[in-house]
């Protein structure tokens, strides 16, 4: 059976006679070695120490901006329905997570791009749908007014 010994001090044995690579050992490497060292190739197998269960590391996750997910569900619904004030609110919301997530690292970017995207062009479709909405009914009311011998009485 081999045995490894671990840069903190414990042992590290395999079950059928493998020396398994240790899963959450942090040490720093050198920036320069004299001689090339040649580490042992890692293996993805659990680390047991003598009879006791495997070691699980778990490593924490950002957590996610929950402005951006405001963003992202803004602009959806201002995409779908003819309330293009949430875009609005969307883009504010939007550009608050992009500048929150580079300030603290946190995770959303995408949601909050597309977020911006969706809010951006929902605005830009209703606005340009009621300019030619009204401007077409402006156009009828003044080809009436011409058609009918120029005066509204």
């Amino acid at each position: 059976m081999n045995t490894r010994v671990l840069p903190l001090g414990n042992t590290c044995t395999g079950s059928n006679g493998s020396v398994h690579a240790p899963v959450a050992v942090h040490s720093p490497a050198p920036v320069h070695s004299p001689a090339p060292v040649h580490a042992p190739a890692l293996v993805q197998a659990p680390v047991t120490y003598g009879n006791r269960a495997p070691v699980v590391v778990y490593q924490q996750v950002a957590p996610t901006n929950s402005s951006s997910i405001v963003a992202l569900v803004l602009g959806l619904i201002s995409i779908i329905s003819t309330f293009f004030l949430l875009g609005i609110v969307g883009i504010i919301f939007g550009h608050i997570a992009r500048s929150q997530i580079k300030a603290r690292g946190e995770r959303g970017n995408g949601m909050a791009v597309a977020g911006l995207w969706l809010s951006y062009l929902s605005v830009l479709f209703w606005v340009a749908f009621w300019l030619i909405y009204f401007g077409v009914i402006a156009l009828m009311i003044g080809a009436a007014i011409t058609a009918g011998g120029g005066t509204v009485s």
